[in-house]
């Protein structure tokens, strides 16, 4: 059973988006189709635009921050409901059978399916697997979700993956789409966290988030005064910074951890790791049940983020200020505003 949808489409690397029509697939008995409402505009979704990783096929329609209402139930779903307000993130379906996915890490199956390797969600309907559909609190604010399911699982799932403490003294660089809501979640989750920023403006603005300090990004002789401090530096920023000056700044068992892509290869001197046992690791995202968590989690503690809405109309416009470093701090895309 197929049906027509339609949705924003990039025919190149370089031409703008216009709106399309396509065929949805036919509904699996596992699946569901879900009428979209808002969607959020990622970096990454700019990535994939670009070709960056030079695997996009055109047309492509992007989109991975999906709020919308379930319209149609495949006939093995039995946990949701007609109509019920639910969230898709970046992966839109699992194997269900490996060890991750029996292990509630159906994240790192190997194959999973990303949501924008079919039409994603810069269109008016989707379908996906049931089982990556994220029931969305009643309490929260459905126009202001869509950024939680990119940016806010990968901020917390770090915190449950690591067992980050409530005393724990956290860095976060980069005070944008992830650093912003980083801030967000250490302060509720009870951290000290000290905000990095090269912009002088962010400074006000991560307090304001609740951050503790705000320091700059590349002063040398601020963050002298911080060596062998922090517990766990998040690194949300595509620049290359000094590794080895971040790797002072953490205690011993300290961990340095990317929420993102640098923009060229790392190198570091890993004695500072051998004498301290201090830990680099990176990670994006997280598993469907993890997400309903950080959703609950974010709906009890009254996290938000900060968010400029646009009608999908004017997509182009939210991509070139995303583009533009102007977004302040994550954009959503919506059919009705």
């Amino acid at each position: 059973m197929s049906s027509s949808a339609k949705g924003y489409a990039a025919s190149s690397s370089t031409d703008a988006l216009t709106l399309i029509k396509f065929r949805l697939k036919d509904l699996l008995p596992d699946e569901v189709e879900v009428a979209i409402d808002h969607c959020g505009l990622c970096g990454t979704d700019l990535s994939y635009i670009k070709d960056k990783f030079q695997i996009t096929e055109y047309p492509f329609i992007g989109g991975h921050e999906i709020v919308g209402r379930v319209v149609k139930l495949g006939s093995n779903v039995t946990d949701l409901s007609l109509d019920q307000k639910v969230g898709i993130g970046f992966y839109r379906g699992f194997c269900n059978s490996c060890s991750f996915c029996n292990s509630g890490n159906e994240n790192l199956c190997s194959s999973k399916e990303s949501t924008i390797a079919s039409h994603g969600g810069f269109s008016d309907k989707i379908r996906v697997q049931g089982k990556a559909c994220i029931k969305i609190p009643d309490t929260m604010n459905y126009k202001n979700v869509s950024p939680l399911l990119c940016a806010g699982i990968t901020v917390y799932s770090p915190l449950v993956e690591y067992n980050v403490s409530q005393s724990s003294k956290v860095a976060v660089i980069g005070i944008g789409g992830l650093g912003h809501i980083a801030i967000m979640f250490l302060k509720k989750w009870g951290c000290e966290v000290t905000a990095f920023t090269s912009t002088e403006s962010k400074k006000a603005d991560a307090l304001h988030f609740g951050a503790d300090r705000a320091i700059g990004t590349y002063d040398t002789d601020q963050k002298t005064h911080y060596n062998e401090y922090f517990d766990l530096i998040f690194n949300t920023i595509e620049e290359d910074l000094n590794w080895n000056e971040l790797l002072n700044l953490l205690k011993p068992n300290g961990r340095l951890h990317f929420l993102g892509l640098p923009r060229n290869k790392i190198s570091f001197d890993i004695i500072n790791l051998l004498r301290f046992q201090k830990t680099i690791s990176a990670s994006i995202v997280g598993s469907p049940s993890r997400i309903s968590n950080m959703l609950n989690f974010a709906s009890k503690n009254g996290i938000s983020p900060e968010t400029e809405h646009f009608h999908f109309s004017d997509i182009n416009k939210a991509i070139s200020r995303l583009k533009d470093g102007k977004i302040r701090y994550r954009a959503v895309l919506s059919w009705n505003t």
